[in-house]
């Protein structure tokens, strides 16, 4: 495929939520995939992509993309510790903007990156964040950048106050088969019922036309697809 199609293929961003926030009705885990100004969203129980997708970002999360006119969205972050609000994240921008789950709402005023995610690698906005857990289900934030990456412990109550000793490091040192650039986006999924002989705790990563299935416990690559093959349904974003 053309370099234009692999750029089509790609979120900007994805958001885990553990509970339904579009399409009432509907229970359990809930994928958001953002690219441009749209999004759609993937039912983790049932494991299909919903209908009347994709909606424009701005009926459903109205002030987000207003925040930075211009600018292309780079990840969207809920960390449970932290309390009921997604940040979302700009390129080239400093600053994110924090969204209130409960009031439907964005917060006033931005939040600088660096007090939310203290770092080098963090520094101008263009990286890829996603929070996860080790496999001893510690919570961990990671930002991946160019060839690195780096990792912070998630406190309860609100952000980190450092990364975790010994980071940034080299993404191939520790991504095995897997990651040798930083991904597009990335997001972390604990699917409730697809096996009991095997993990289900993944890391999705997404670059092109690809996704890159990592598992946790293990700490290995599962496959590399396709986006369309392993995503049925995917829309051509507008």
């Amino acid at each position: 495929m053309s370099a234009m199609s692999e750029v089509r293929m790609c979120p900007d961003a994805v958001l885990c939520l553990d509970t339904p926030y579009q399409d009432p009705g509907r229970e359990g885990t809930t994928l958001f995939f953002f690219k441009n100004r749209q999004f759609v969203c993937w039912d983790v129980v049932s494991e299909t992509m919903l209908p009347g997708y994709p909606r424009d970002i701005s009926s459903a999360w109205p002030g987000v993309m207003e925040a930075f006119p211009g600018s292309r969205l780079r990840g969207a972050l809920h960390v449970p510790a932290w309390g009921e609000r997604v940040y979302f994240f700009f390129e080239g921008q400093e600053e994110a903007v924090a969204w209130d789950l409960g009031r439907r709402a964005v917060e006033p005023g931005r939040v600088p990156v660096q007090r939310l995610l203290p770092g080098a690698l963090t520094s101008g906005g263009d990286f890829t964040p996603v929070h996860a857990q080790l496999a001893d289900r510690r919570p961990v934030l990671y930002a991946f950048r160019g060839f690195d990456y780096t990792r912070w412990t998630v406190p309860e109550g609100g952000p980190p106050a450092a990364e975790d000793p010994g980071f940034p490091r080299r993404i191939e040192l520790d991504w095995k088969d897997g990651l040798v650039l930083a991904p597009r986006a990335g997001v972390y999924v604990d699917w409730p019922s697809r096996s009991n002989a095997h993990s289900n705790r993944k890391i999705y990563f997404f670059m092109g036309n690809l996704y890159l299935r990592w598992d946790v416990p293990s700490n290995t690559r599962n496959y590399r697809l396709d986006i369309l093959a392993g995503w049925k349904g995917w829309p051509a974003f507008a």
